[in-house]
């Protein structure tokens, strides 16, 4: 278990610490807390960029009811 002190990824995934020369993993073997076993975890690079558009309640799909407008703080 001291072969993975680094930080733990979902509250399961104990992983080692990183190597001093790499700045981010990609990919890495890692200690599942549930099952016992050693798996390999990989991280997948989301888009900087992600496209949407906004539906006033007109636009809404069936089953689905708009928010007020007031914003979150």
């Amino acid at each position: 278990m001291d072969d993975y002190a680094g930080r733990v990824l979902a509250d399961r995934y104990r992983l080692p610490l990183p190597p001093s020369d790499e700045y981010e993993l990609t990919e890495s073997r890692a200690f599942d807390t549930y099952s016992g076993q050693e798996v390999l975890v990989r991280q997948v690079p989301l888009p900087e960029v992600v496209e949407a558009e906004v539906l006033d309640a007109e636009g809404l799909p069936e089953g689905f009811t708009a928010r007020d407008g007031a914003r979150r703080g």
